[in-house]
């Protein structure tokens, strides 16, 4: 994915990037979310519908970038360069400006994503107990906490290039001190999967 599309800023100093199909997938996002909103909250009007479904997409979004923040910010902690994140179609990612210098960085780098998603769907699925899906807060935080444990859960599929097969790659490389032939063996998990 090259460096393409809008620049919305930088966070510890990696530059942001929204490709121009993020704004495709944004709108159908929030579109869906807004219908699904209707059809489960009857009494809120048209406008919370919408309101709530541009939010849900935001911070959904937000989720995604904060889950690639989390692959850059250990890798940052390796030395390794981050060139950019950038959001688009299909979620996210994190260019990273060379490979690790060993499994364990692999490893800690790949876990980081996953872990992350975790955190918020335990952190949304805490505010769906503090407020009820009835409301809004509650109904945002349900749909959140859900996305997110799919995100993290589908990201530890084995199979390359998803956060899973690079955490098998780390583990066969750990394994067989071969980094060659653990990208090998992650790339034919990868083609049993797909």
């Amino acid at each position: 994915m090259p460096t393409s599309g809008i620049k919305i800023g930088r966070i510890f100093g990696i530059p942001i990037y929204l490709h121009s199909s993020w704004f495709i997938i944004f709108a159908l996002i929030t579109y869906s979310l807004a219908t699904q909103f209707a059809n489960e909250h009857e009494q809120w009007s048209q406008t919370q519908h919408w309101a709530v479904g541009v939010l849900t997409s935001l911070l959904f979004f937000g989720s995604v970038l904060f889950h690639e923040l989390a692959h850059s910010v250990v890798a940052l902690r390796y030395k390794i360069p981050v060139v950019s994140i950038t959001l688009f179609v299909f979620g996210g990612v994190a260019r990273i400006g060379r490979e690790a210098a060993s499994a364990k960085q692999e490893f800690n780098i790949a876990v980081a994503g996953p872990v992350s998603s975790y955190l918020l769907a335990g952190g949304f699925w805490l505010l769906t107990h503090i407020f009820p899906s009835s409301e809004m807060v509650g109904a945002l935080a349900g749909w959140l906490s859900w996305i997110n444990f799919m995100l993290a859960t589908f990201n530890l599929v084995p199979g390359c290039p998803r956060d899973g097969g690079r955490i098998f790659r780390a583990i066969g490389w750990g394994a067989t001190g071969d980094f060659a032939r653990a990208t090998r063996i992650a790339a034919g998990a990868g083609k049993m999967i797909a």
